[in-house]
């Protein structure tokens, strides 16, 4: 049995509990079928367990940290590959240590099993223009108007087993979808990039990290015209997404901007396009200065401001 260099795995722990994001771990588990995404209270982020009626899993974006009140346990990103992908301490930190995409390796342990997958859904309708009053609200919520996400998002209706679904749909490069509506937030038939054309006559590539700031950013400046990406997870950010990118903005002769979250994940996804992408530029300034989450906190805070100078 080879000896365990104790110093080196405290080492590797330390750096993997700093750069990776347990957020989109989660996400992933929950796009993939594992858990139930219940929604966002305060600065916590809540997931569930399938028979349970309320979630009890709360992680901590900025601490990085998750604690199941159910059960009274929680910990860092270590913690949680050992328990969704029943792996030992040093197992789990030699795989997060090897690949910092560790979305993908999800992709293995938790969507299939024998073969087959773990869920069985079923898109049932696709509508060009979102309609229901529930997606609406929810777009209004987060600060949009329909206009936002035009040529963008649709209305996807689905089917899980007996259960029926809707939400706003972005499509990937995949064929599925990055869902969101008030309850539900993860992926249908499979994850990936979205991309889309924005205006006539592009001057830019623009990187967001979802779908709600990319259509966040439209709303905030709606006669930009741009190449725009759409990661719905820092996960899919490999290098051969960031190479692509980088040859297209070289052959079109435009920079990249960069809106990435204001978190672990968002600032390890800053660094890694960065370092690859020969133009690209971090322009999250004017939401990370203000200790705002993301295009789409910031927004929302302006909104918010407004209403409140038009009241007193």
């Amino acid at each position: 049995m080879a000896k365990v260099n104790y110093a080196q795995l405290t080492e590797q722990a330390s750096k993997i509990k700093a750069e990776v994001s347990l957020l989109d771990y989660f996400f992933k588990l929950e796009g993939l079928g594992d858990l139930r995404f219940d929604g966002k209270k305060g600065k916590e982020y809540f997931f569930g367990f399938h028979h349970q009626k309320t979630g009890s899993i709360s992680v901590k974006e900025k601490d990085n940290l998750w604690y199941d009140h159910a059960k009274g346990e929680g910990g860092d990103i270590i913690k949680a590959v050992q328990l969704f992908e029943n792996k030992t301490f040093v197992e789990a930190i030699n795989r997060l240590d090897k690949n910092t995409d560790i979305l993908a390796d999800a992709y293995e342990a938790f969507y299939k099993k024998n073969g087959e997958t773990e869920y069985n859904v079923s898109i049932t309708k696709v509508l060009d223009t979102v309609q229901h009053p529930a997606l609406l609200n929810y777009l209004r919520s987060r600060g949009l108007e329909i206009r936002d996400i035009a040529k963008a998002g649709k209305e996807v209706h689905w089917t899980n087993g007996k259960d029926n679904f809707f939400a706003i749909g972005f499509e990937n490069k995949n064929g599925g979808y990055a869902v969101r509506s008030k309850l539900y937030k993860g992926n249908l038939n499979g994850g990936g990039i979205s991309s889309f054309t924005i205006g006539a006559n592009p001057q830019s590539i623009k990187m967001f990290e979802g779908s709600m700031d990319f259509s966040s950013y439209r709303s905030l400046n709606p006669k930009e015209s741009f190449y725009a990406i759409v990661l719905n997870s820092t996960g899919n950010l490999t290098q051969k997404l960031s190479l692509n990118v980088n040859d297209k903005s070289i052959e079109k002769n435009v920079p990249v901007h960069l809106y990435f979250d204001n978190g672990v994940g968002g600032n390890k996804a800053t660094e890694k396009a960065l370092e690859f992408i020969k133009l690209a530029e971090d322009k999250s300034s004017f939401y990370r200065e203000k200790g705002l989450g993301d295009v789409n906190d910031f927004l929302v805070h302006q909104k918010e401001n407004s209403i409140s100078q038009i009241k007193r």
